[in-house]
């Protein structure tokens, strides 16, 4: 038997005591922080749990508390700059309607003029809403504007800019020749007092033109700055063609291969010649090109395309096929030259085209005398007009349009091309800006601004300019407001007429006359032209409100989305604290009962330890 010694009980007293008093000072802390434990050591498992549940619960909360918040009102902004645009957008619309009323009084046309005009400023605004310093429909440059926000700035920017359409776009257009604004007594009666005499002018011969028209999305475009690309498809072999025109006439590109009209100028005397450069991995063979001379009216120049890596060019006969090699015939490409303009031009399914830049004043001038055979760019109106037989040819062809041109300087509202074409931004201090929005296969690359809502799930929470906000929008209220005002205009010039006949001398009664049958016909036109135009752009504008209301529907369809992730985000958040709750936290009646019964343990060891102390081995003896 082991002898206990006095030291060895005092020893395992204290001991027993300092045990009693650190259970008494665990149930103490537990009490304070009601947790089960205060360091990993005390329970590895609950430690283990509660690290996995507070990060869950962590990530939760930011989906909850932070990402779906910032979600919802990104897309409540977004919503209601839409509602507005739609408003407007309807407002529009109304306006179309009200505009086929016949007959319209003055008071009423200069009604619809106003509303117009003040639609047409803000018709855009909506696009420049922004949350929290972002604008909402930028895409990714959130910091930027969706239209030009003045003035100044808007006068300022310069950019090259790329549109495309295809011959579904093509629009019949009314133009209009004789049309005149210019009552004064000397164009109606002339001046016989004048030195020479000026004589009256030419009575116009009012009448309207039916063409057709392709409409870029801006006006007031640089005129010699532009090329156009036709894409169609041969009606005979089925192949596909591209051919570009330059604005001058003096570049004509066929599938890559680009002739070049010049002036050679290493003879005397210079002579017009034509140089012709491949596409990269081709060679071109011209047979027809002119050795001296200049070039001949009228005649075609042919050229052979030959791919680089199937023929062998070192035949003095001409290119053989390489041996072994399944060769990819020669394609025969032609350009025509004309020396009245001079320039050159292309066949597009046996129709020979002309390319031709001018403006609205010589179109009217000419009262929108337009051959069969040509393209005519109004740089002015920014419109592409051609006759029904170059329609029928591009219908025919299937045809795709590609046009490039430079817009220098913009109006205020109008919106930046960048969010909507291919362009480059031309900068004055430093490199100039370009915007690939459209991929290899023509397709639109999206900037679409993704949230996580929920773990491996993300929202997109923005709408893009493009989705919303069809440049055409303005273009058409422009016309519209061209038409109404131009039948206020015509209405005026006959009461200004009749004016004057009233108080005109009789010799000069008969030519004011003639004038105002003249003018009545203009006026019965102008208000026809507006009837009309009013009742074609009625299903347009419904259009524009049958896309918004897409994009309303579709963004309502994300925020539905959004507020399914919200509530179940709701009870995960809940499940995740009770589960947290249940393994780390005390309950308090217990954490009493523990705590007491701890306090008593220690009390009764520290008693028991003044009794054991005032013993001897005697006692026990």
């Amino acid at each position: 038997m082991m002898r206990v010694t006095n030291s060895m009980i005092v020893k395992r007293t204290k001991s027993n005591i300092n045990a009693n008093r650190a259970n008494v000072d665990h149930t103490n802390n537990q009490m304070s922080i009601q947790k089960k434990i205060t360091k990993p050591s005390d329970n590895p498992i609950i430690a283990i749990r509660a690290l996995r549940l507070r990060s869950t619960l962590s990530t939760i909360t930011q989906y909850y508390d932070n990402n779906i918040p910032d979600t919802e009102s990104w897309m409540e902004c977004t919503q209601t700059a839409m509602i507005n645009m739609k408003d407007l957008i309807s407002d529009a619309h109304k306006q179309a309607v009200y505009g086929t009323n016949d007959p319209l009084q003055p008071e009423n046309r200069e009604a619809i003029l106003k509303e117009l005009q003040s639609l047409q400023q803000q018709i855009y605004c909506e696009g420049n809403a922004d949350y929290d310093q972002r604008t909402i429909f930028t895409g990714y440059k959130t910091n930027q504007n969706v239209t030009f926000m003045n003035t100044a700035e808007a006068k300022a920017e310069h950019y090259k800019i790329t549109e495309t359409f295809d011959f579904k776009q093509i629009e019949k257009k009314e133009y209009y020749q004789g049309r005149f604004d210019d009552t004064s007594n000397t164009t109606m009666l002339g001046d016989p007092n004048a030195t020479p005499p000026v004589p009256p002018a030419n009575i116009p011969v009012f009448d309207d033109v039916q063409l057709n028209r392709l409409r870029l999305s801006y006006d007031e475009i640089t005129a010699d700055e532009n090329s156009l690309s036709i894409t169609y498809t041969d009606s005979a072999t089925g192949v596909k063609s591209t051919m570009t025109m330059s604005a001058d006439g003096k570049t004509v590109s066929i599938d890559g291969c680009t002739f070049t009209m010049g002036l050679d100028t290493s003879v005397t005397p210079n002579r017009q010649v034509i140089s012709v450069n491949a596409p990269s991995g081709y060679t071109a063979v011209p047979s027809q090109l002119p050795a001296t001379g200049n070039l001949a009216n009228g005649s075609a120049y042919t050229t052979q395309l030959y791919k680089n890596s199937d023929y062998d060019f070192t035949n003095p006969a001409g290119p053989v096929p390489l041996p072994g090699i399944t060769a990819e015939p020669p394609k025969s490409l032609s350009v025509n030259y004309s020396n009245t303009s001079p320039e050159l031009t292309a066949n597009v399914n046996g129709q020979t085209l002309v390319y031709r830049v001018t403006d609205t004043a010589d179109l009217r001038t000419n009262g929108y005398n337009i051959a069969d055979n040509e393209i005519v760019f109004d740089h002015a109106s920014g419109e592409l007009i051609f006759t029904d037989k170059t329609a029928e040819i591009f219908d025919a062809g299937k045809a795709t349009f590609s046009f490039t041109y430079d817009k220098n300087g913009f109006e205020e509202g109008e919106l930046h091309p960048e969010y909507f074409f291919n362009c480059t931004r031309y900068m004055s201090e430093r490199d100039d800006i370009v915007y690939e929005n459209f991929d290899e296969n023509g397709e639109w690359i999206t900037q679409a601004i993704k949230y996580n809502i929920a773990n491996g799930q993300q929202m997109q929470i923005n709408t893009e300019a493009r989705d919303v906000f069809d440049p055409n929008i303005r273009r058409d209220i422009t016309e519209l407001i061209d038409v109404v005002q131009y039948a206020i205009s015509a209405n005026k010039i006959v009461d200004e007429i009749e004016a004057k006949i009233k108080t005109a001398d009789p010799a000069d009664a008969e030519q004011l006359n003639k004038w105002l049958d003249a003018a009545k016909k203009q006026r019965d036109y102008a208000n026809q032209s507006m009837h009309d135009t009013y009742s074609s752009y009625i299903s347009k504008f419904q259009g524009y409100l049958d896309d918004i209301n897409l994009g309303i529907t579709n963004l309502g369809g994300r925020q539905a989305r959004v507020e399914l992730t919200k509530n179940r985000m709701s009870v995960q958040k809940s499940t995740f604290k009770e589960l947290k709750s249940i393994n780390e936290d005390m309950d308090l009646s217990d954490l009493v009962i523990n705590y007491t019964a701890a306090s008593v343990a220690y009390q009764a060891a520290l008693q028991s330890a003044a009794k054991i102390g005032k013993m001897t081995l005697l006692d026990f003896i």
